[in-house]
């Protein structure tokens, strides 16, 4: 779900399931990314002929895009620099069942700001070619590999702040874990800094200038939620508070007061917000 602070109003929404592999859409912009709300990841398979890559080595490097929103560490990284195919595991889909595995390739056409990719199932069936064309109104353009076209999931890019969504957070340890949280329109420059000293009425624009602000894509998250194994649910710490400048310079206070709606099915967070 896509949010406009300004407008405090859902700018637009989509199923997770309905795109897999997304286009940076500025100018010479060439970088690629997956979803990651489906759990997807990449592996480079050391191979650039195409009907190489039949199946899986075993010996695969599976990557995933940085959360902070990092365009130098994607799953798919510098393919400029190679011009090898890469396996893509689509992730898991609502019900949890493995969507299954792409072979793409890649190229960035700089002659005229378009990218070419070739995409086939492993054992060759399904292949195609497509032509993206560039629209720089938009952060990235999305194709869907279950449909094999473009799909419309990013508003334009200076119309929304929040994306309300699941997504691969990196735990040191761990690795990629899905978690349901915030992220945020950094590429229109939104920052967030997060503050748990101050009451939430007692913030004001005189004294944002004291925060220290984020660029990071993640910097509101996941966290000012957790969960409860002995009751089986979650709780909001309202204690929180986040100070989100937007797209236009405006700043805001927002915290988060339910992750249940009013039927008490989860995953319908509220919030307050003010604009300051």
């Amino acid at each position: 779900i896509y949010f406009n602070l300004e407008n405090n109003e859902i700018v637009s929404q989509n199923l997770r399931t309905d795109w897999d592999i997304a286009f940076e859409a500025k100018s010479l912009g060439w970088h690629v990314i997956l979803n990651s709300s489906l759990g997807g990841k990449a592996a480079n398979s050391g191979l650039s002929d195409f009907n190489d890559v039949v199946s899986l080595s075993g010996n695969e490097v599976w990557r995933v895009d940085d959360p902070t929103g990092n365009l130098d560490s994607t799953a798919i990284g510098n393919y400029t620099a190679t011009n090898n195919v890469y396996i893509v595991d689509r992730g898991y889909n609502i019900s949890g069942g493995a969507i299954g595995l792409k072979k793409v390739k890649i190229e960035y056409l700089s002659s005229s700001d378009s990218y070419q990719f070739r995409c086939a199932s492993l054992d060759g069936s399904n292949d195609f070619t497509q032509t993206i064309e560039k629209d720089t109104n938009y952060k990235f353009i999305a194709f869907s590999l279950t449909a094999n076209g473009l799909v419309d999931i990013e508003p334009l890019k200076y119309n929304w702040d929040l994306l309300f969504t699941k997504y691969l957070e990196i735990f040191p340890g761990v690795g990629p874990y899905g978690l349901t949280g915030v992220l945020t329109n950094t590429f229109q420059l939104v920052e967030v800094a997060t503050d748990t000293l101050l009451e939430f009425d007692s913030i004001s624009l005189d004294i944002v200038e004291q925060f220290d602000f984020s660029n990071h894509m993640n910097a509101i998250g996941w966290d000012w939620k957790s969960y409860d194994f002995s009751s089986g649910g979650f709780s909001v710490d309202s204690d929180i508070n986040f100070v989100i400048k937007n797209t236009n310079g405006m700043y805001y206070k927002l915290r988060f007061i339910d992750f249940y709606n009013d039927l008490g099915e989860k995953g319908a967070p509220k919030f307050e917000l003010q604009k300051l």
